[in-house]
């Protein structure tokens, strides 16, 4: 199982690279306003593999414009070895056809995942069911057997406990998948290996939601994203509620809860022949 460091500003590849991992990801998932020039990234490829590393190149989800730029940048990682390419955008995964030195990543953003609710937990243990009273007011109550085992299951699963889904992508030369680091799911990660996927666990920070708009650029008075100044490279906010009892990080146009990896499931991944490890750093 190989262990790689994931960064989004590239001040940090020198640490990246002090540490022992195997990989090297370089990229954001969330923003494309975040995408490195390219002379920065050709240089960033030379550095990790000079270091002896294995290079992927993380993209988000695109605009028409973010879109052509990363047609660009293709162009130039396919001309070097051993580089992976993260995609969240299925206009991504399109133009990665053309690139046939280039392995396609699927991105955890394509995925479904009802686990990455905060309030999951508490659903799937207490079987809420609603129903309806006169026809229109709305009763919630804690559900029975039936309805817990119900929310466990849909929990559960993601939209790769699909055949359908896999083959499409398969189709698309795409063998190498990013998942959350979520034991409810745990469970059904092994079929996907027996389907020929090579599984990637993200560790430390969970997405709940992703935001249209950069909030982050808007609590600090960035009025246009063509010209913003990448606050979230400095700057991330705790959000907390004493109410519900939750705590999240909002950085950029994402939202995250913390992940919380334990040395038993760490130990499960290893039997399941998890194929790499990911940390945010």
């Amino acid at each position: 199982m190989k262990t790689s460091i994931h960064i989004e500003d590239l001040r940090l590849l020198d640490e990246a690279l002090k540490s022992n991992c195997d990989i090297v990801r370089v990229g954001s998932e969330f923003c494309e306003y975040l995408l490195p020039g390219e002379d920065t990234l050709k240089d960033a490829c030379d550095i990790v593999h000079g270091a002896g590393k294995e290079f992927i190149y993380v993209t988000p989800r695109l605009s028409n414009a973010g879109i052509e730029k990363v047609r660009d940048q293709l162009a130039f990682l396919n001309e070097r070895e051993n580089v992976g390419v993260v995609f969240n955008d299925l206009g991504t995964l399109n133009v990665l056809r053309s690139f046939a030195n280039l392995r396609p990543r699927l991105g955890r953003l394509l995925i479904r995942v009802p686990a990455r609710s905060p309030f999951t937990e508490r659903l799937a243990k207490e079987g809420f069911i609603q129903t309806r009273k006169n026809g229109s007011d709305i009763k919630i109550t804690r559900g029975n057997t039936l309805a817990k085992k119900w929310y466990e299951e849909l929990f559960s699963y993601t939209s790769l406990d699909y055949l359908p889904t896999i083959d499409f992508f398969k189709a698309y030369g795409v063998r190498d998948v990013d998942v959350d680091w979520i034991p409810r799911t745990f469970d059904r990660l092994g079929s996907l290996i027996e389907n020929g996927l090579n599984l990637s666990v993200h560790l430390n920070l969970l997405p709940i939601a992703v935001t249209r708009k950069c909030h982050t650029a808007r609590f600090l008075g960035e009025e246009h994203p063509d010209e913003c100044s990448k606050p979230c490279l400095e700057h991330v906010f705790m959000l907390r509620s004493k109410l519900v009892g939750v705590e999240f990080l909002l950085q950029g146009n994402a939202i995250f809860t913390f992940a919380r990896p334990s040395e038993k499931y760490l130990k499960r991944l290893r039997e399941i022949h998890v194929a790499e490890l990911v940390y945010s750093a």
